[in-house]
């Protein structure tokens, strides 16, 4: 495989920049450690199943398969959070027309 499929992205603001609502602790945390092991566990079992296809060697392949999808998962639920949230600077009230809707 060489090349990895899954790549961490970058946070698009600071760590620090939903503080005081979420701590940069946190943010650290939950990017560079939670995130980052769902992105590296998912090429790990690629490159197994890789290496597999080159050897010849069994794979249990609907193990593999829910592993994958958990950690590829995990992986795109945690990149749509971070271009979700909002920095606690641009935080901005919500329009008449979708307060409007949302509180009847």
């Amino acid at each position: 495989m060489g090349k990895k499929l899954y790549i961490l992205p970058d946070l698009p603001y600071a760590y620090d920049a939903m503080m005081p609502v979420i701590s940069k602790e946190i943010m650290t945390l939950h990017h560079d450690k939670h995130h980052k092991s769902y992105v590296d566990k998912a090429n790990e079992l690629l490159t197994s199943l890789d290496e597999a296809r080159k050897t010849g060697a069994k794979v249990d392949v609907g193990t593999v398969a829910k592993k994958l999808s958990f950690n590829v998962d995990g992986h795109i639920l945690h990149s749509l959070f971070w271009i979700n949230l909002t920095p606690v600077s641009e935080v901005k009230e919500p329009s008449h027309n979708f307060s409007a809707a949302c509180f009847r």
